[in-house]
């Protein structure tokens, strides 16, 4: 089981502090973990901080090892990052990409296994009808889909995904979480994804972390995280939490927030 703890952290590009405060602990182990907020409010800043791409400020420990400590290699084994941009439409093909993508952090698996685990992702991402194909002749989608195979490849404690459907029609977003969802409950480990889709995320993820301005407004369970007052507060929107027949929780937006003090 993996355990992520993060206290008192603070994210600043130069002078300007983007997020502060942010304490975050219990997470579940085997959940997903949408990550919500506004344009700009910080998500993608919060995700390369956990990943150690970026300073910060306060405590990110993995498994009670500081973020800061862990060699590269280290952490590489235990996170995984998947950025906002797509992978560079090289021409190296897509099985090719993913091998060198575990190789370069799985030192320790034979050439056979690297390969075995390439096929295993292949097949579960449903893509191998492209695994022979150059990046460079592949649509934005399908470029996605080989970025998220690299990083599944790997095997991570965690992985941290930076808007992962963006480029993908309704059926391949499903796939997509459902792999995902698939894979943390098998590991125990965890996954947080920044969505803008806040429908998706409310049906797909165990848990929400909203982000408003400077902070995290809510955490916890997506009925009780995403309420119209947090939605009020993040987005400037006024909207209802209705539930489906199937029982799950879902948000109607009526239109912007005229109330004072969200304009």
């Amino acid at each position: 089981m993996t355990k992520l703890d993060i206290r008192d952290l603070v994210i600043a590009h130069g002078k300007n502090t983007i997020l502060s405060n942010i304490t975050l602990a219990d997470f579940e182990p085997g959940s997903v973990i949408g990550v919500l907020g506004p344009n700009g409010v910080g998500k993608s800043s919060f995700l390369r901080s956990l990943a150690g791409l970026a300073p910060y400020g306060g405590s990110i420990t993995y498994d009670g090892d500081e973020n800061r400590k862990l060699s590269h290699n280290q952490r590489a084994r235990k996170v995984a990052y998947l950025p906002q941009t797509l992978p560079q439409a090289t021409n190296l093909v897509a099985y090719e990409a993913v091998i060198s993508a575990c190789r370069a952090v799985r030192h320790d698996l034979t050439r056979d296994h690297v390969e075995t685990l390439t096929e295993q992702v292949f097949d579960r991402l449903n893509i191998r009808h492209i695994a022979f194909q150059p990046l460079s002749r592949m649509s934005g989608g399908q470029r996605q889909m080989v970025g998220l195979a690299q990083i599944i490849v790997r095997e991570p404690d965690i992985m941290l995904l930076d808007e992962p459907t963006s480029a993908l029609d309704l059926r391949w977003q499903l796939g997509v979480l459902d792999v995902v969802r698939t894979l943390v409950k098998d590991k125990q480990g965890l996954a947080l994804i920044a969505l803008h889709d806040i429908n998706l995320a409310m049906r797909h993820c165990d848990s929400l972390i909203l982000f408003g301005e400077g902070g995290v407004l809510s955490h916890g369970a997506p009925r009780h995280a995403m309420t119209p007052e947090m939605l009020s507060r993040a987005y400037h929107v006024s909207g209802r939490l209705e539930t489906c027949s199937h029982g799950s929780p879902f948000v109607i937006v009526d239109g912007l927030n005229t109330i004072e003090g969200h304009r």
